[in-house]
């Protein structure tokens, strides 16, 4: 029984050994297979759908890269940065889809926006002017052109689909904008080719408009209207500076009442801060005050040259007149 056991001790033994070499022999092909990984990763590697650049101790590369006379920008992450791009430093650049910085001077166009590239690859920002027109291209979008109201309405500008700044008259989504030189949209009065035009949040105005303590009524064209004009079957007066006229007006030597909202008064007034005090002045269905005598359904009144109503007697081209306290001659 114990020469049988000495043979299988000694067949295990020399099996053990050998299972050992084995291992060994596997590390090795692994670290030599992670050694040819690392050595592999220099230089250009696409991972997935991006690009990596590692260098000769086998790092990413990070920030600038010059490479074939080409300049390219990674992230902190080592990918390859395409489009529009601020470096950091309030720079702004523009790479192409193969990551190559564009750098000759002139308009370059990039996933449906234009930019404007420097001579060396900075891109511009801010207001451009390019053969006679202004363009607006934004810190804020990296770069690109703007187009569209740019700013608050009192000061805001507009940009047409091909970027040029607005100046002058433009007729915006059938509203009618004044911008000056500046690109400005305007508010409040225009004088323009001897005409007064009024903006209110940069639209021009028509009809109505109230500015301060006074109306004024600006024509379908935007210009200013002065002296007499009916609106909705009613009459109004405005001034020469386009106030419309309240109260008592003389046009013409007639004198005229425009009341309530400045409608023209036609009829018995009564002007007096009481019943008691009243004195009262007829317009006829002209407008015109009434002045001397005045047969009003079937009635004589006499109105002095003030138009005020004659009551009780009255001295009247050297003869004497009665008159009730209604102003009817008795």
């Amino acid at each position: 029984m114990k020469k049988a056991i000495l043979p299988v001790l000694m067949s295990a033994m020399l099996v053990v050994p050998a299972v050992s070499h084995a291992e060994k022999q596997d590390n090795v092909k692994q670290t030599t297979a992670k050694a040819e990984q690392t050595m592999q990763k220099s230089g250009w590697v696409k991972e997935g759908d991006t690009w990596y650049f590692y260098d000769q101790k086998g790092m990413k590369k990070i920030g600038w890269l010059q490479d074939g006379g080409k300049w390219y920008y990674f992230d902190a992450s080592g990918k390859m940065q395409t489009g529009p791009i601020e470096d950091g430093n309030n720079r702004f650049y523009l790479l192409g889809a193969d990551g190559a910085l564009h750098t000759n001077e002139g308009w370059v166009q990039y996933e449906g926006g234009w930019y404007y590239v420097l001579q060396g690859g900075n891109l511009h920002t801010g207001h451009l002017k390019y053969n006679g027109k202004t363009y607006f291209l934004s810190g804020y979008s990296n770069g690109r052109m703007q187009t569209g109201w740019i700013g608050e309405y009192r000061t805001a500008s507009y940009y047409f689909e091909d970027g040029s700044m607005a100046t002058g008259w433009n007729l915006i989504k059938n509203e009618w904008y004044y911008f000056n030189n500046e690109g400005i949209s305007y508010n409040g009065w225009l004088s323009y080719n001897g005409s007064w035009y009024y903006f209110v949040a940069g639209k021009m105005q028509t009809g109505w408009v109230q500015d301060e303590d006074n109306w004024y009524y600006l024509n379908e064209d935007g210009t200013m209207k002065t002296g007499w004009i009916q609106d909705k079957g009613k009459w109004y007066y405005l001034d020469e500076d386009g106030r419309m006229s309240l109260k008592l007006k003389t046009i013409n030597e007639k004198t005229y009442y425009f009341g309530y909202e400045g409608v023209m008064s036609t009829g018995w007034i009564s002007f007096g801060k009481s019943d008691a005090d009243a004195l009262w002045r007829y317009f006829i269905e002209d407008g015109s005050m009434a002045t001397d005598w005045r047969k009003i359904e079937g009635n004589w009144y006499y109105f002095d040259n003030s138009g005020y109503m004659a009551t009780g007697w009255k001295n009247i081209n050297g003869k004497w007149y009665q008159f009730a306290d209604n102003g009817v001659m008795i």
